[in-house]
């Protein structure tokens, strides 16, 4: 399993807990980078479900290793990912509700709205390949999201990437900044 995956898709699971939690971003993120895989609590349990269901055909990372630990560089492309989304929000929702009219974002389920935000903030700010980044978040949609989620998902990633270079020119100054991490 690509470790880059597992960081986006960890990612997308703590966005979704800063969103339907009043959990302090921080707290969020030094839980997954502290956390005891021998707890039995949600956040444990949904960490090594994801382990598992990402490496049932790769065995890059072994879900009953309890010496795993998410440390360095993965644990930075994370708190990257999470900070540069939540310093984005307002830029970010302003897109999904410009590019999914019909939804807006606060009546996006919060899988699929967490999705959309990663997937945009990493095709403004971190410029990756924009069939790489609408890939990665269809696979996202399809591992958290209802049936209907990676449609949906690639529909608006599909609208945003027509408008890509319109959207970088508007945004101007207002480009998403890399976050201090």
């Amino acid at each position: 399993m690509d470790r880059r995956r597992l960081i986006r898709n960890l990612a997308v699971q703590v966005l979704y807990e800063i969103d339907s939690s009043e959990h302090v971003p921080a707290k969020v993120l030094s839980s997954y980078a502290n956390m005891e895989l021998t707890d039995d609590n949600a956040r444990v349990l949904a960490y090594l479900a994801l382990c598992a269901y990402l490496t049932a055909a790769d065995n890059h990372v072994d879900p009953t290793d309890r010496e795993f630990r998410l440390l360095g560089e993965d644990y930075q492309m994370l708190r990257r990912l999470v900070i540069g989304v939540m310093e984005g929000l307002q830029i970010l929702d302003g897109l999904i509700a410009q590019y999914a009219p019909e939804w807006p974002p606060d009546q996006i389920a919060v899988v699929d709205r967490n999705v959309l935000r990663l997937a945009i903030y990493e095709l403004l700010y971190q410029k990756l390949p924009i069939k790489v980044v609408i890939n990665e978040a269809i696979e996202a949609a399809r591992a958290f999201g209802a049936d209907s989620s990676p449609r949906f998902i690639n529909g608006v990633l599909g609208a945003v990437a027509e408008h890509y270079d319109e959207i970088l020119t508007d945004l101007g100054s207002q480009t998403l900044t890399e976050p201090s991490v």
